[in-house]
């Protein structure tokens, strides 16, 4: 395949490692120190099975007009879910230049990512993913540190059923097929909203706790006074997923909570991301399960209160804050 990837931080750099390793063509699309990295010294990855070191075609959004999309198997997002709406631009403007298109697969956190590419790039382009049983980090720039297989779960949007015959129908096959090739384990689902309704039940119930007290997902989920605060945000989640038509109840939040309670111990992508001072995927996780409670007319306190924590800035070792400018 040639394949096109958005986003080389810790999971993008992890499956562009993946797939060049097995033969296929990967474009890297970065930006800043990353790019300069990826550009001058190619990409390194260390996972306890799979050791990579290798140069790697890397280009910016506008770099990326250069290609032509008729030649790209597919495009793989794997950038912060804020970034979505520029993306999707960039990625219209560049199949309108060139008279093409191609398939646009997300492996963003969040419930929001596919409806915004759907939108932007029409319906039968998409297709929604998501990557679990994995924790990654960018060490420096270009050196990227992997734990866990990466299973990568992938279904046309919005859903096998509705979903117009097209490029991401045709080329989702093919796609998963080359990512088992590399290495990655593959689940083709027809329901991937729902899936990705699972992933943030995982997602709103580990990584804010994860931010504001420091601990990895083992600690928590093992500590016998924090899990149970773990799976009221997991229940939050689940409850309002029914604004979006999809149904989860306790065995789902039961599934979700075994799958990182028996992982080994990883760093949320939230706790990462407070550490380096970059911003926080509230809006993608704690803001998608507010912005549903609201509109079915629901409360969700354990969301609303760490939510509140993080936009204030407070969490473990934090300076505490003065009241009088609370």
């Amino acid at each position: 395949m040639r394949v096109v990837i958005i986003g080389i931080g810790g999971i993008g750099g992890y499956y562009a490692a993946r797939l060049q390793r097995t033969g296929n063509e990967v474009i890297a699309v970065a930006r800043g120190r990353q790019l300069e990295a990826l550009q001058h010294n190619g990409l390194r990855v260390e996972h306890p099975e799979f050791h990579f070191a290798e140069a790697m075609t890397a280009v910016d959004m506008p770099g990326l007009h250069a290609h032509d999309p008729a030649a790209v198997d597919a495009v793989l997002l794997a950038t912060k879910s804020a970034s979505t709406p520029e993306i999707a631009r960039g990625l219209r403007e560049w199949f309108d230049g060139r008279g093409h298109r191609t398939a646009v697969l997300s492996l963003q956190n969040g419930v929001d990512n596919e409806p915004l590419l759907a939108e932007a790039l029409g319906d039968d382009l998409v297709i929604g993913g998501l990557s679990i049983r994995v924790g990654t980090h960018v060490t420096a720039p270009g050196v990227v540190e992997a734990t866990g297989p990466g299973q990568v779960t992938a279904g046309v949007w919005p859903d096998r059923a509705s979903a117009p015959a097209g490029i991401a129908t045709e080329r989702l096959p093919h796609i998963l097929s080359g990512l088992e090739v590399a290495g990655v384990p593959v689940q083709e689902t027809d329901d991937i909203r729902r899936e990705l309704w699972r992933k943030l039940v995982i997602n709103n119930g580990v990584n804010p706790i994860s931010a504001v007290t420091g601990w990895d997902s083992w600690h928590l989920t093992h500590d016998e006074r924090i899990a149970p605060l773990l799976k009221r945000l997991m229940r939050e989640t689940a409850s309002v997923a029914r604004a979006d038509g999809v149904t989860l109840n306790e065995r789902d939040v039961e599934e979700m909570f075994a799958i990182i309670h028996d992982l080994d111990p990883i760093k949320t992508s939230m706790l990462v991301d407070r550490e380096h001072g970059r911003p926080l995927e509230l809006d993608a996780i704690c803001g998608a399960v507010l912005e549903r409670a609201r509109r079915l007319g629901e409360d969700t306190p354990a969301t609303e209160m760490v939510s509140a924590l993080l936009e204030r800035g407070i969490w473990a070792g934090a300076p505490q804050p003065d009241p009088a400018g609370a």
